[in-house]
């Protein structure tokens, strides 16, 4: 069996060194199959996914990774078509790659079990380590929580959701929001690191509310947290931008400097927050939120179609509207808060915000629409779809790579987003941070 590159250089199959994330790519996309009704495709990305032996691989893997696309893709497609192969093939996953990270520590006095980030398989152990960052660890939950469902056996659930409620009772200076970086042993925060909803911590939030909503014995203490982070990603880290305050972005603190700073991982929040506002029952609070979402979204959408290719870049810079931000947060930095710190990145989209945007005035479709159009005029090659080297360059440079997530997320959201809404109802399912949908223990009410 062979593949070609995105820029159509032949590669073997077996024989590629990227052996893992093309596999990834398969595992990763059989709901976006399901939901298509990609029949033939699926029949035969089934009948490889049987073959894969998960206890064997010439590269270490990367337990965040194998976690939201291997055992992810596997129970969403489950859950869209119940198979006990897919089962077996989860619980494979989990017991070769997963729980052997597991390694004992403690928090604040008591004893817990905590990830290492790398999994070896020639000697079958961990990668040793002595730091894992917030998203690595927050990132099991959902997957545990399902997979715990399915099977029946509470532990993988249990040894998920104990290392999370064990890291929120750490205290922070921002409520619901922590240090990126944490020891391994014993479990606690790294206080000089840094503090940020991208990378590194995305996702960790990103779960305290799905996760929420998965769970049948729900866990009031991480609903709470999201809360807090929500009300204080608005409070301490939105910052308006200098040419146009609608426009606003969302900071980073890290070597007790504020960067105006962002990355493209922060535009899952707007919808993040529409949904958790549906487990919110204070009134106040579900318009205060929403009108954050609104703010949030169209200051994403800005970052997308505010560069000359009108596709976003992963990060971007800004120059803030006054220091109102950097002199709340001395109040809780003082006295070892510097002076902000102005980060280098490709673009910096509120340079060309020169009017007030309209964006919330189109409909979801149409800007999608406008989205798919430049991915798929600009990045689109005869075998697949690759990234560019810079957004703000015409004609465009082409690198050769294309995501396993470009299946699994960005084909999914855009057909869904078109599609008949009751195509997965968000009233059903819930997304793990990789667009793989579990179905919920009883509906919410999401979408109308």
């Amino acid at each position: 069996m062979g593949i070609k590159s995105t820029l159509g250089v032949m590669m073997n199959f077996y024989l590629c060194q990227n052996h893992f994330q093309i596999q990834a790519s398969i595992v990763d996309s059989l709901d976006t199959m399901l939901i298509m009704g990609l029949e033939e495709e699926y029949k035969e990305a089934l009948e490889f996914v049987e073959k894969i032996n998960f206890s064997f691989s010439n590269t270490s893997s990367k337990g965040f990774e194998t976690n939201i696309r291997y055992l992810g893709g596997l129970l969403a497609a489950n859950d869209l078509r119940p198979n006990k192969m897919l089962v077996k093939k989860a619980v494979e996953v989990a017991e070769a790659t997963l729980i052997p990270l597991f390694v004992p520590s403690t928090s604040l006095g008591s004893d817990l079990m905590v990830p290492l980030t790398y999994m070896n398989f020639k000697t079958n152990q961990p990668e040793s380590g002595n730091t894992i960052n917030l998203a690595e660890f927050g990132t099991y939950t959902m997957e545990f929580t399902r997979l715990s469902q399915v099977t029946g056996d509470p532990k993988y659930e249990q040894l998920a959701n104990d290392l999370v409620n064990a890291a929120i009772e750490h205290p922070t200076r921002m409520p619901g929001l922590f240090p990126t970086t944490w020891t391994v042993n014993p479990f606690a925060p790294v206080d000089a690191s840094t503090i940020t909803i991208a990378g590194g911590g995305d996702s960790f939030y990103e779960y305290l509310i799905k996760n929420y909503m998965l769970q049948v014995d729900k866990s009031e203490a991480q609903k709470l947290t999201w809360q807090n982070s929500v009300e204080s990603i608005e409070e301490y880290m939105l910052s308006p931008t200098s040419q146009n305050p609608d426009i606003q972005y969302v900071a980073m603190i890290g070597n007790s400097s504020v960067y105006y700073v962002s990355q493209e991982l922060i535009c899952y929040w707007p919808g993040n927050i529409l949904l958790g506002i549906t487990q919110v029952e204070d009134e106040d609070k579900k318009i205060k939120y929403r009108k954050f979402a609104d703010t949030f979204y169209e200051s994403c959408i800005e970052a997308w179609v505010k560069t000359e290719t009108s596709i976003a870049s992963e990060s971007w810079s800004w120059v803030p509207q006054n220091d109102a931000l950097e002199k709340k947060l001395i109040k809780l930095f003082e006295p070892n808060l510097k002076p902000s710190k102005q980060a280098k990145a490709k673009t910096s989209p509120e340079k060309r915000a020169t009017e007030k945007k309209k964006t919330l005035n189109r409909s979801f479709n149409d800007i999608a629409e406008t989205l798919f159009d430049s991915i798929n005029e600009l990045i689109r090659t005869e075998v697949g779809f690759t990234r560019l080297n810079n957004v703000d360059k015409r004609p465009v440079v082409l690198e050769d790579f294309q995501e396993s997530f470009f299946f699994a997320e960005t084909l999914k959201y855009l057909y869904l987003t078109f599609t008949d809404k009751n195509c997965i109802s968000l009233n059903n399912y819930v997304f793990n941070t990789e667009a793989h949908p579990f179905i919920l223990p009883e509906p919410i009410a999401y979408q109308s």
